[in-house]
């Protein structure tokens, strides 16, 4: 048995959904000028990326900490229509910029709430529009994300035959009891029934969300939704923490006895279901490229690679968007109406900014995203900064190597297998001391989940991290038992 104390690298294990740098926004003062006041626009074109976001769900989960609009099906105020109108607008309006009508749309992510729930002629709107409006790489992704009850045949066909060439399905569950407990609106059979069809027409490359430790999960359970997906021949697939928000009704649920509450993160049930995951995958032929991400070879996320490993530049548009380019991420807020009522004044929502990121938080922030990977490579970086990562991080990488959470090759710094157990904790060492104890930001409005990373940075750094001048030796991790007791 190894030493606890030596084989808990950190005080508290930190469960990150999804990772955003820097955390901390405030409310932009200078409203749409912003971006002429602080970004040359006229540069010419880049490599971009491009987020559309569609704010609309029919059902809100018992525990959805996002920003949503429910729209019904019959929509007599027409607030659909009325939406897609202004987006379009807003799209041709970023489009007449250089830097992004001129650049190389390398990826398109169609997400939301539920990019689904639009009527195919508003899709197809929004499809024609990106195409008309930018210069689309020949070896694009164009992704769209949903809900398999949206499917009709009309929309099926359309979408088969279109630009769109990857669909996301947020599936969590293949058994409804279990989706009944957690509310949520995606149906089993309607999920077997669209991935069939559209294999049928085509369109093979589908992407499935799951979700572990839901109310009620149980390890068997788990396993089964693991080979249905498999059965189905879906190419790519994510797994996801159940998480319970504050103030949402399943939160409610829990406290009045009403929903069984899940399991710790660390209870050895749940951790079987990771450990599951990873090894069912590996038997039936897919790799887990990214953290929580496995594929079939050749169907990694095209759109994570160009944001996250390459580090392009981002334009997202739409309700509870972020974009991010030229040293700053620029948030536009939820509210759906004061979205339509500032494009419809011939003006940008940007509702909540970051200060500009001088050449160390843009350094931190590509390591950020490129240990999601699992791996910093020592020439990208270079190539990319002019700096040499051993240097620039010599601090965090000696820390990280005593803990036994990385090793050092010749052409990259990698996660061992005790790194990938504790891989947000790896990734918080890379954050800058200033967003630290940053309570400011929980003041500011967060959407999506940019208040998960707020939440995170609030709290000191020794929460999550313990002291910096720890002068623990390093591990000696070398069976698969001792892992096994530690993660």
């Amino acid at each position: 048995m190894v030493n606890k104390e030596l084989t808990k690298p950190y005080p508290n294990k930190c469960y990150l959904p999804f990772v955003l740098y820097p955390p901390g926004m405030h409310k932009n003062m200078e409203g749409s000028d912003f971006v002429t006041n602080h970004v040359n626009m006229e540069q010419d074109g880049v490599d971009f990326t491009l987020y559309i976001g569609i704010p609309f769900c029919r059902k809100r989960c018992k525990s959805c900490p996002y920003f949503i609009k429910l729209l019904p099906e019959n929509d007599k105020r027409n607030r659909e229509d009325e939406f897609v109108d202004a987006l379009l607008k807003d799209m041709k309006k970023w489009s007449r910029f250089k830097k992004f009508g001129e650049g190389n749309l390398k990826s398109i992510f169609i997400g939301g709430g539920t990019g689904s729930i639009l009527k195919t002629e508003n899709i197809k709107r929004i499809v024609d529009a990106v195409f008309d409006n930018f210069q689309v790489d020949k070896e694009y992704e164009f992704t769209l994300e949903g809900n398999a009850r949206d499917f009709d045949d009309e929309k099926i066909n359309y979408v088969a035959g279109s630009h769109i060439n990857r669909l996301s399905l947020g599936v969590q569950s293949f058994h409804p009891e279990i989706l009944e407990i957690v509310g949520s609106p995606h149906a089993a059979e309607d999920s077997i029934r669209v991935i069939r069809d559209f294999q049928e027409k085509g369109l093979t490359n589908i992407q499935m969300d799951l979700m572990y430790n839901m109310p009620g999960h149980t390890l068997s359970i788990w396993k089964s939704d693991l080979r249905k997906l498999n059965e189905l021949g879906v190419k790519h697939f994510t797994i996801y923490l159940y998480r319970i928000h504050n103030e949402t009704p399943q939160s409610q649920l829990i406290n009045r006895g009403k929903v069984q509450k899940p399991e710790n993160p660390e209870n050895s049930m749940v951790k079987a279901m990771y450990r599951e995951a990873k090894e069912m995958a590996e038997n039936m032929g897919y790799k887990m490229y990214m953290m929580d991400h496995f594929c079939k070879p050749g169907y990694e996320n095209k759109y994570n690679h160009s944001n996250w490993k390459i580090d392009n530049d981002t334009l997202a548009i739409g309700p509870g968007s972020y974009s991010y380019f030229d040293g700053y991420r620029l948030g536009t807020e939820a509210d759906v109406e004061k979205y339509i009522e500032y494009v419809n004044r011939d003006e940008f929502l940007i509702s909540s900014v970051t200060e500009y990121m001088p050449a160390r938080v843009q350094r931190e922030r590509h390591v950020v995203f490129s240990l999601v990977y699992f791996k910093i490579e020592y020439k990208f970086y270079y190539n990319k900064f002019g700096t040499q990562f051993l240097d620039d991080f010599a601090e965090e990488v000696e820390r990280l190597e005593r803990k036994g959470l990385v090793e050092l090759n010749d052409d990259c710094m990698q996660l061992t297998e005790l790194g990938l157990i504790w891989h947000a904790n790896v990734i918080l060492e890379f954050f800058n001391s200033a967003f630290w104890g940053d309570t400011d930001s929980l003041n500011e409005k967060n959407w999506s989940l940019n208040g998960v990373m707020v939440e995170v940075g609030a709290r000191e750094r020794s929460y999550w991290l313990g002291d910096k001048n720890d002068t623990s030796p390093l591990l000696n991790i070398n069976s698969k038992k001792e892992l096994d007791y530690v993660s």
